[in-house]
C-alpha cells in the first residue's frame, strides 16, 4: 500500500484551492489534481505492507494535535518538478510540532521518512509549462480539523486517494 499522512481541507478551503488551480492552469499549463485529491502531505511513507496499518493508526492516535491556523498566502513553483503549489510563508508552531512528532514516531518504528525540511504546501498543478507570475497572494486562512492516513490508488481515471483513518486536531491525544 502506498501511504501518506496528510491534512485534508474542508470543503470551503478545497473549493478555494481548486478555483485557484484552475485559474493558474489557464496561465501556466499543466494539469491540476481532482479537487477531492487536494491535500497537504505531513509524511510520505511509500509502500507499506497492510499488516503494519495498526502501528500507524496507534501512532496517529497517540499524537497531541494542537489546533492552528495555516495562512495560505503564497504561490510557489518548483522548476525541477514542474510543480505549482499553494503554501504559507511561515509554518505554525503547532503544525511543525505535529510533523516532527509524526516523523520521530515513524522513524522509531522503522518506517522510512524524508529527511528534507518540511515546507507546508498543497500541490495545485503538475507538468507546468510556465512559472506563475505571482508569488504573494491571499488564498485562505485554513484551520485544519483533522489529519488522515491515506492510500494512493491508480484508477482508469487517474490517481485517487482513499482515506484509511482520520484523527481530529483537538489539542489532546486519544486515550490509549
Amino acid at each position: 500500500m502506498r501511504l501518506f499522512f496528510a491534512l485534508w481541507p474542508d470543503p470551503v478551503t478545497r473549493d478555494s484551492l481548486a478555483v485557484t488551480a484552475d485559474r493558474l492552469r489557464k496561465v501556466c499549463g499543466g494539469r491540476s489534481p481532482a479537487a477531492d485529491n487536494l491535500h497537504l502531505t505531513l509524511a510520505f511513507l511509500g509502500d507499506v505492507p497492510a499488516i503494519r496499518l495498526p502501528e500507524l493508526e496507534n501512532l496517529a492516535a497517540a499524537l497531541v494535535r494542537e489546533p492552528f491556523v495555516l495562512h495560505l498566502d503564497r504561490i510557489g513553483y518548483w522548476r525541477q518538478q514542474r510543480l505549482v503549489w499553494a503554501g504559507s510563508q511561515s509554518c505554525p508552531r503547532e503544525l511543525a510540532v505535529l510533523v516532527a512528532a509524526l516523523a520521530d514516531g515513524l522513524r522509531a518504528r522503522g518506517f522510512r521518512t524524508e529527511r528534507r525540511s518540511f515546507k507546508p504546501h498543497v500541490t495545485l498543478l503538475r507538468d507546468v509549462r510556465t512559472a506563475p507570475a505571482q508569488a504573494a497572494c491571499k488564498l485562505a486562512a485554513w484551520c485544519p480539523t483533522r489529519f488522515v492516513l491515506a492510500c494512493t490508488q491508480a484508477t482508469n481515471h487517474g490517481v485517487e486517494y482513499r482515506v484509511l483513518g482520520t484523527w481530529p486536531i483537538t489539542g489532546i491525544a486519544a486515550a490509549l
